[in-house]
């Protein structure tokens, strides 16, 4: 399988700068009538708090009929297929509420008790009526089965009276009313309720007992009411928004103006984790793996292909692009493939160096295929230096594979043991082995000889398992891997804590982790595509640290990692680039010079120009460096910034008539700019 990456160089440092207005600030449009009544009536028990709160936050009508269309997509049973099932029924339910729940009141249907729970449960199973007892309030038992999954009892009733005998029906919660509120004649003590409730026995004997308790079975004190009620209408009532991941709000959100239109409603949820493991070479690497719930794909007789464009930026404190890079992850699957990703998933799993701080790295996903797209985030850090000793996360997986990819290979999750195989979901079965991965980073002489590992697991809170390991029984510390047959784990909820401790037994560092071994024979796993970087292009790493150094201004420790990255591949336009550019913030113009003009001819680019020019052009050697404007300008078209340095190298060379040739168009352009106009105006008098 192939995969073609591609890192925009200037993009990512902000060095080619492109002349662009100051950015207005966006106004907030005032949501038309239509998009009110969607949000605050026609969806208004089905959206969750995130969804509402991103829909808010939209801003202009285009995106919020993309943010409606991806609602929709969000809750359809049957994807793929023309008709969306779940919302024909959803408006289906909402016209009957206000056909026949609004009628004898001052209020729409979907606004009344009824109506609400008619939208959000849809028809009730059976309902029983008792609007014709005698001393009894028109009251209705609406009975329904619940899923558990939601947190539902297998069934459950909803009660429906009219208050004092007039006006709509409004919910029954047995805490807040009790049974003396269907009694119209009751007088006697309110906080009674076991007179009230044997006062309605003998009026309606069928409808008493589900006073007390709307859960069938639940077995409530003599005179009290069920608490476990008032629970389960809230959950009645929260239940549409369990039925969806509602992340994808936030994703639009986040990538409305990034992804193409067409990808804009079609969001697909995924799991994903990352890990920060420091390699051999001293280098720190982020590892992730993101497992999209869904993979759609192209056919082409008996074989099917999908491909992945992966986008990936890290960020700093502020926000600032520190690293930014696209790839490309072209699969192709046969049949039986293709019946494996679909019953068990995909997982792709790539890998990246990081130089020291604190980062914030986003990555999305999209299918070029299907329009799809899927995008997970995380902070991730490296400390600058090593001076105690601490302990990685740990990554818990199921599996180790030896061998695969050469040895020196940059395989995601390779540790000196082998590839740990792991999911973002950690369950186990209880045939399986846990695989338990850190580093123990700092390691002094005294903690190699003497330090032991503490490893404790919880069982729902509760101790289970302890076991203390010597680190000279490890192979390969600061590299950890530890091994432990889940056969005795009965199917629960466990955490793992790991502690170092050193000779006296004090603890140093600590590290935890949650998984569960479930009662499943097996535990599906996805098929793993792992990204590798052969041995042979090392040099990429060189270049990707350059770059995130010199996103942060450190240009010394960018030169080095950037020459390196230089030195093996010197024919390579990129690595040329990455150099030059550490030159040139280095104030090193000649050499700058010295390593693009070998790329002047007919593979030249428009950087190549740029920076041949400013490193002319700082050299003082002002001829050259109006040619390579030039050049430039002929080659690549207009740009503010170079126009504007022709302009600057004419005068300096005593050319004024190309200066005022280059600032006059410049200001043509772009009228605004002062500097330019005080420029061309100090000619013009001089002349």
């Amino acid at each position: 399988m192939k995969s073609i990456e591609k890192i925009s160089f200037f993009l990512l440092c902000g060095v080619l700068t492109l002349s662009v207005l100051p950015a207005q600030e966006k106004a907030k449009l005032k949501l038309l009538d239509q998009y009110r009544k969607w949000l605050e009536e026609d969806v208004a028990y089905i959206i969750t708090p995130r969804e509402r709160d991103v829909f808010r936050k939209l801003e202009t009508d285009r995106e919020r009929d993309i943010f409606i269309e991806a609602f929709w997509k969000q809750r359809d049973p049957t994807p793929g297929t023309a008709r969306n099932e779940f919302r024909d029924e959803h408006y289906r339910r909402l016209n009957y509420a206000n056909e026949f729940f609004g009628r004898g009141t001052p209020r729409p249907g979907w606004m009344t008790d009824q109506g609400h729970v008619y939208i959000v449960l849809g028809p009730p199973l059976n309902v029983e009526k008792y609007d014709a007892v005698m001393n009894v309030y028109p009251t209705e038992i609406w009975f329904y089965l619940g899923d558990p999954a939601l947190g539902l009892p297998t069934a459950f009733h909803i009660i429906f009276f009219k208050k004092e005998g007039s006006g709509e029906y409004i919910m029954y919660v047995p805490a807040d009313h009790g049974p003396q509120s269907l009694i119209a004649d009751y007088l006697g003590d309110a906080k009674d309720v076991m007179d009230a409730y044997l006062r309605l026995a003998k009026l309606a004997p069928n409808l008493a007992p589900h006073t007390l308790s709307l859960i069938p079975g639940e077995r409530v004190p003599l005179g009290a009411v069920s608490l476990a009620s008032t629970t389960l209408l809230s959950t009645v009532f929260s239940s549409p928004q369990k039925k969806v991941e509602d992340k994808w709000a936030e994703a639009l959100l986040k990538y409305k103006d990034i992804v193409e239109v067409d990808y804009s409603a079609n969001y697909i949820s995924s799991d994903a984790f990352l890990s920060v493991i420091k390699d051999k070479s001293g280098i720190f690497f982020v590892h992730y793996s993101v497992e999209p719930k869904k993979i759609s794909v192209d056919t082409y007789g008996s074989r099917y292909s999908v491909n992945f464009e992966l986008d990936g930026r890290l960020s700093d404190a502020k926000g600032n692009t520190v690293f930014q890079y696209t790839k490309e992850i072209p699969l192709a699957f046969n049949s039986d493939q293709l019946k494996d990703v679909t019953a068990k998933a995909l997982a792709i799993q790539d890998m990246f160096p990081l130089v020291p701080g604190s980062y914030r790295f986003d990555l999305l996903i999209k299918n070029t295929v299907s329009k799809e797209f899927t995008s997970f985030g995380g902070t991730v850090a490296v400390p600058e230096e090593v001076s105690r000793l601490f302990l990685t996360p740990l990554v818990l997986g199921h599996k180790v594979e030896k061998g695969g990819a050469e040895a020196g290979d940059f395989v995601p999750f390779r540790t000196p043991a082998g590839q740990i195989i792991c999911q973002a979901r950690k369950t186990f079965a209880r045939k399986e082995t846990l695989y338990i991965f850190l580093q123990a980073l700092g390691l002094t002489p005294e903690l190699r000889s003497a330090g032991r590992l503490k490893v404790e697991f919880l069982r729902q809170d509760s101790h289970f398992l302890t076991k203390t390991i010597e680190i000279v029984e490890i192979n390969s510390p600061p590299d950890i891997l530890l091994e432990f047959p889940l056969g005795d784990f009965p199917p629960d909820y466990y955490k793992i804590k790991i502690a170092f401790l050193d000779g006296k037994g004090a603890q140093l560092a600590t590290e935890d982790e949650n998984f569960e071994v479930t009662a499943a024979a097996e535990v599906p796993r996805p098929l793993v595509f792992s990204k590798v970087m052969p041995a042979s292009r090392a040099e990429e790493y060189d270049y990707i640290m350059g770059v995130q150094w010199l996103s942060l201004g450190r240009t010394q420790e960018a030169r080095d990692f950037l020459e390196k990255a230089y030195r093996r591949n010197p024919n390579d336009l990129k690595y040329a680039l990455g150099f030059s550019q550490s030159l040139y913030m280095n104030k090193d113009f000649g050499r700058a010079k010295e390593i693009l003009s070998p790329f002047v001819g007919e593979r030249t680019t428009d950087q190549v120009l740029y920076f041949l020019g400013k490193s002319s052009h700082a050299l003082e050697q002002y001829s050259e460096a109006a040619a390579f404007y030039r050049e430039y300008l002929s080659r690549f078209g207009l740009n503010l910034e170079v126009l504007n340095l022709l302009g600057m190298a004419c005068y300096r060379m005593g050319d004024r008539n190309g200066a005022l040739e280059a600032w006059r168009k410049s200001l043509e352009v772009s009228p605004g700019q002062e500097d330019i106009k005080k420029l061309l105006q100090s000619i013009t008098e001089k002349k």
